[in-house]
């Protein structure tokens, strides 16, 4: 008994597709990598994604019974969408944390990309605007067991609109011993590290001030009264109520200069 062919076109009018669980997928080229993945969660994710796929498939037939699906972007491995301006190992990385989220369990799959991986998620998701995964993305990079340095904190936030992200970094930049660096300025901007230098500056001048005052009205005046009593009293420890008032000061002067470090970074960056 011979048996008749069918096409595909036939095939896939004669059974339903079941809403869940018919998978959909896109494929992508990213430089010389082929990549097909399920497009129900991009779409459902990323505005970008969802008008990609709005718009026509041409799903008419041609001659013969053959659909004409392999012409459609995306369809087929002969006709795939080319993403411009990414890296596969930056698509690879995004893909990885996406589809890592609707998995059961996936957390330590997320976590086990490293910074710069993380990196590239922050980029593409951003670009592509992927709302909660850029989210997840900067909560990972702002762990503190693997902080990132200051300078690619301030790179990072101004590159990408992450603005809480400011401030702490422009902070450890500006109190920290040594200042900034010829790459570290080429880095953040010129207009940045003038900023920046501006602020070192001020509060070098305003902690020199402190130190003098303290020494003038503390250290030296201790010293004059101290060579007016008798060898034996001057022997004596510190009474507990004094070291307590010396360390609240002490802790005081330190709150009151990180405010004032913050307010010369809110008004000189316009945070």
């Amino acid at each position: 008994m011979e048996h008749g062919t069918v096409s595909k076109s036939t095939i896939s009018h004669r059974w339903s597709k079941h809403p869940e669980f018919y998978t959909h997928t896109v494929t992508f080229l990213v430089e010389d990598q082929l990549f097909r993945v399920p497009w129900d969660q991009l779409a459902a994710e990323s505005t970008v994604f969802t008008d990609m796929f709005l718009l026509p498939k041409g799903d008419s037939e041609m001659p013969g019974g053959q659909s004409d699906s392999e012409t459609v972007e995306g369809e087929s491995d002969e006709c795939p969408v080319t993403l411009e301006g990414v890296s596969k190992k930056e698509f690879e990385s995004f893909l990885r944390a996406l589809m890592s989220r609707s998995v059961q369990h996936s957390k330590n799959k997320g976590s086990s990309l490293s910074q710069t991986q993380w990196i590239s998620v922050l980029r593409l998701s951003t670009m592509w605007e992927f709302k909660d995964l850029r989210e997840v993305a900067i909560q990972h990079l702002d762990l503190p067991s693997r902080p990132l340095a200051p300078v690619e904190k301030f790179v990072l936030a101004s590159k990408y609109g992450i603005k809480r992200w400011l401030l702490p970094a422009l902070t450890q930049l500006a109190e920290r011993p040594w200042p900034i660096s010829v790459e570290e300025g080429r880095r953040i901007g010129l207009e940045n590290a003038l900023k920046l230098a501006a602020v070192r500056e001020r509060l070098k001048v305003a902690n020199t001030v402190a130190v003098d005052w303290i020494e003038q009205n503390f250290i030296l005046k201790r010293r004059d009264e101290a060579s007016k009593k008798h060898s034996d009293e001057r022997s004596k420890p510190l009474k507990s109520k004094d070291c307590g008032q010396k360390s609240t000061q002490i802790f005081k002067d330190k709150e009151e200069g990180n405010g004032l470090c913050v307010s010369l970074l809110t008004k000189a960056f316009d945070l």
